[in-house]
């Protein structure tokens, strides 16, 4: 028998390590990768308040954790004064920025808004619809004049 042949049980078992050996490292570096992926993204990002997008954000999160006083307090006051409140949703919602843009004493900001809903056999089900909110300058301070559906805490017809 020639050692190009040796298939003996030792040589089997020394390749079989190996190969173990390599798909451990292949895993360890492919967790690290991940925890590093993980540890090092940005979290949320926060807009300064006097933007027309941190007034969004803010918006936006009143009416998620159903703080209906604050959310009145970032609509112009027509439509505050006239607002007839109604039950919002209690879906999970989350709205990423896409792109504000400012005129004078007017501002639209477009957001993806994403609704996770159900438990279904894979994890949760994602709806995502691109939506605008318009808003105004009052003295100085950016108010919500219009929003999109998800987030309406007024009746519809309170609102212009």
């Amino acid at each position: 028998m020639s050692e190009v042949d040796d298939v003996s049980p030792r040589s089997q078992g020394r390749r079989s390590r190996l190969v173990m050996g390599g798909l451990i490292a292949v895993v360890v570096i492919v967790v690290v990768v991940a925890l590093i992926a993980v540890f090092t993204r940005e979290g949320d990002r926060t807009y300064p308040a006097n933007s027309p997008e941190g007034v969004v954000q803010r918006y936006a999160r009143a009416v998620v954790d159903g703080d209906t006083d604050a959310a009145l307090g970032y609509l112009t006051p027509d439509s505050a004064a006239d607002c007839e409140l109604w039950e919002a949703g209690t879906a999970d919602y989350r709205i990423t920025l896409v792109r504000r843009t400012v005129r004078d004493s007017t501002a639209r900001v477009e957001v993806i808004v994403s609704e996770v809903v159900g438990g279904g056999l894979f994890g949760p089900d994602e709806y995502q619809n691109q939506e605008v909110f318009s808003l105004q300058r009052i003295d100085g301070d950016w108010k919500v004049e219009n929003m999109p559906w998800q987030f309406r805490i007024c009746a519809e017809e309170a609102l212009p």
